[in-house]
């Protein structure tokens, strides 16, 4: 029988220690596995870390002229009437969802358009965020409001008031001679009558309000008006069909869920408390207001920016939304990705300042994705005293605008979509190990970069685990036997 001698004195392979090294290589593999879960989380959620902002330029806003709201959605109107802009919390950015439009309506959820242009002027139009299109759903009339669940219309000569009913171009006559309506986050609508300015109550039935106003507010307890002189704001008292005065002169009035003031002379905006004569100044003049639930949005003065209250109801702080610019074509916005997605120093610093320059507001006309829900367990923004938040942005960042671009079947086999993407994610990590020399070991360091291989190990090799594990559905066993399978290295 012919002996093997193993080399360099080792031992010959017996059983028990070829079971011990595939469960020892298993339990590595398992612990691979993991760190690529933390590692593609950290990618796909982490948000950029707080930096100075740079001299990022760019191009100049576009002029609004209108807003309206839902809820932490914002839709603008350009001062040229040729272009409406959405902004929204998902997406932290303006993107153009209209062309030319006369004027914005907003209401129970939904958002509608004023159509301009030649064709079909003067009809209104219903936004769709599903598709991003919009439907013709009426003709013409001389002003329009939405409450919680209905659309309704003043016919162009004043001679009716519409109701929608759909589908298609489908509307219901209510009532006779209108002039100007008011809708709150009720289901009722206020209208006026064109002949003696009487105003009335609409639910479906026709109650009259006593005495009439220069404007009327609606929220969703009360109804306000504003004396026809401005020299009084007044709260509609409907068992003693009575105004109760709560302030003095002011030059407008608005409201959502709350009521708002804009003061005569010096256009400083105030909200109500809910007392009589008790007000918070909470903003200076602006261009226009718009309000929809507990969210309150303004025009800067400049007609150059919008921004959205975040005080506590007793300050003046507001937080920048920016505004919208013209819009790049895809072959811009193809090259510009391209420029931000690549190896080296410069692309590093440009897209730092690009990124500076979108948490700044200012306007970008590349529309690029920057949502993010920040770094969320098990995923970590430090790992050993490095923090990788700002590589894991720029990461996601780059898989989610390429993908939008050019497709997910571009983005695997293409060498500039995924592959290139990954490989500029470890070098921004370690970019990181390297910057902090001074605070660590060589030890350390080297131990960052390891850290770093691995999670780009994680991010190159692991997404058919990643697939399995975060659907829409918890994964069964065979889900989970292939992703560990998909593994590198598994079944050596």
């Amino acid at each position: 029988m012919q002996t093997v001698t193993p080399r360099s004195g080792g031992q010959a392979p017996n059983r028990a220690s070829t079971l011990r090294g595939r469960i020892h290589g298993g339990i590595r593999l398992l612990c691979l596995l993991m760190i690529g879960v933390i590692a593609l989380g950290v990618a796909a959620n982490a948000s950029p870390a707080k930096r100075k902002v740079g001299r990022a330029s760019g191009p100049a806003p576009i002029a609004l002229e209108q807003i309206v709201a839902v809820g932490t959605t914002v839709f603008a109107l350009s001062a040229d009437h040729q272009a409406v802009y959405e902004w929204s919390e998902h997406q932290e950015n303006w993107r153009r969802v209209k062309g030319a439009a006369q004027g914005l309506y907003a209401g129970g959820g939904n958002v509608y358009a004023i159509e301009a242009g030649h064709s079909g002027a003067g009809d209104i139009s219903k936004y769709d965020p599903k598709t991003g299109g919009w439907q013709r759903i009426g003709g013409p009339g001389s002003t329009f409001a939405a409450t919680s669940k209905h659309l309704y219309k003043v016919s162009p000569d004043q001679s009716g008031l519409w109701k929608y009913s759909g589908p298609g171009d489908k509307w219901d006559k209510v009532g006779d001679r209108s002039e100007n309506l008011y809708a709150g986050p009720d289901d009722a609508v206020y209208v006026t009558n064109p002949d003696d300015k009487k105003l009335f109550r609409y639910d479906g039935k026709w109650t009259p309000v006593s005495g009439d106003g220069a404007t009327f507010a609606v929220t969703d307890k009360n109804l306000y008006r504003l004396t026809p002189d401005r020299e009084a704001i007044g709260e509609y008292d409907a068992k003693k069909k009575r105004w109760d005065p709560i302030s003095g002169p002011a030059e407008n009035i608005f409201a959502a869920n709350t009521l708002y003031k804009v003061m005569r002379g010096t256009g400083d905006l105030h909200k109500y408390n809910g007392r009589p004569n008790s007000w918070n100044r909470i903003g200076g003049p602006a261009a226009g207001f718009a309000a929809s639930g507990h969210y309150l949005y303004r025009i800067t003065a400049d007609h150059r920016s919008v921004q959205r209250y975040n005080g506590n109801g007793t300050n003046d702080v507001w937080r920048n939304l920016g505004s919208p610019a013209v819009p790049a074509t895809s072959t811009e916005k193809t090259t510009r990705l391209t420029a931000l997605t690549q190896l080296g120093p410069a692309a590093t610093a440009d897209w730092l300042q690009t990124a500076d320059a979108h948490r700044s507001g200012k306007p970008d006309p590349y529309e690029f994705r920057w949502t993010n829900n920040e770094c969320n367990f098990p995923a970590r923004n430090r790992v050993a005293g490095y923090d990788f938040t700002t590589a894991c942005v720029r990461h996601d960042f780059g898989y989610r605008n390429y993908r939008d671009l050019h497709g997910e079947k571009d983005f695997r086999s293409n060498p500039n979509g995924k592959a290139r993407i990954d490989e500029i994610f470890l070098q921004d990590m370690n970019h990181v190990c390297e910057q902090q020399t001074r605070r660590h070991t060589p030890v350390a360091i080297a131990t960052c970069k390891a850290t770093a291989k691995t999670f780009y190990e994680g991010v190159k090799y692991g997404e058919p685990t990643i697939a399995a594990i975060t659907g829409n559905h918890v994964p069964g066993p065979k889900e989970w036997i292939k992703g560990f399978m998909d593994w590198p290295g598994t079944g050596r």
